[in-house]
């Protein structure tokens, strides 16, 4: 009898094992599967983005090509970002003016850098997995005369979809580059946000 009782135990144990395993595993693929899966809607988004940007450069459907990358980016985060604590003191209103103003900058800043850029001269690097669960897509154009210029597009989760959170050109950040020059206008107009805006729109950040 005690015989039997070890044996149903181990019986019992073993059985556990043999069912817990496959389930481990489809646990665990799950996750690199959706990471996978994610990092080629992150290059997809960075693609769409592009071909809007080479449109917009080269005089094409304005609002239509706007439209498509105001969407593709974290306007808020990028917006808050940049104003630091200006974002806090804002209305609602000069909140969503900013927005606006600081994605129709980013647009424009993107159709200048990529309108020449082709096919042939556009290389996706590869992508990385950041830990705080960001998607680094690395890529790359050239130009005749010029060297490569490297573009690294970070995208992250908002509401429910993937943007883009900052664009780093040859290393530096836009967000950043943009902030400190924000920085400028607004100790230089008294803080005057509709005076920002209005500098955003004529290009001047």
């Amino acid at each position: 009898m005690m015989t039997t009782a070890r044996w149903s135990h181990a019986s019992w144990a073993a059985l556990a094992r043999l069912l817990l395993v496959p389930l481990l595993i489809a646990t665990c693929a799950a996750p690199l599967s959706a990471s996978a899966d994610e990092q080629s809607e992150a290059v997809r988004l960075v693609e769409t983005v592009r071909q809007a940007a080479i449109v917009l450069g080269h005089g094409g459907s304005t609002e239509g090509q706007l439209r498509s990358i105001s969407a593709a980016f974290d306007g808020r985060g990028i917006a808050q970002a940049v104003l630091g604590t200006y974002w806090r003191r804002a209305s609602a209103d000069d909140r969503a003016s900013v927005v606006d103003a600081l994605l129709y900058a980013i647009a424009h800043r993107l159709a200048d850098k990529l309108e020449r850029t082709q096919d042939k001269t556009f290389t996706v690097l590869g992508t990385k997995a950041l830990a705080n669960g960001d998607i680094l897509v690395r890529s790359e154009f050239r130009r005749p005369l010029h060297g490569p210029t490297s573009v690294d597009w970070r995208v992250r989760h908002c509401r429910g979809h993937l943007c883009i959170g900052d664009v780093f050109v040859d290393g530096g950040s836009v967000t950043v580059q943009q902030r400190d020059r924000v920085a400028q206008l607004l100790a230089g107009n008294g803080g005057s946000i509709p005076a920002l805006v209005a500098d955003l729109r004529k290009g001047r950040v």
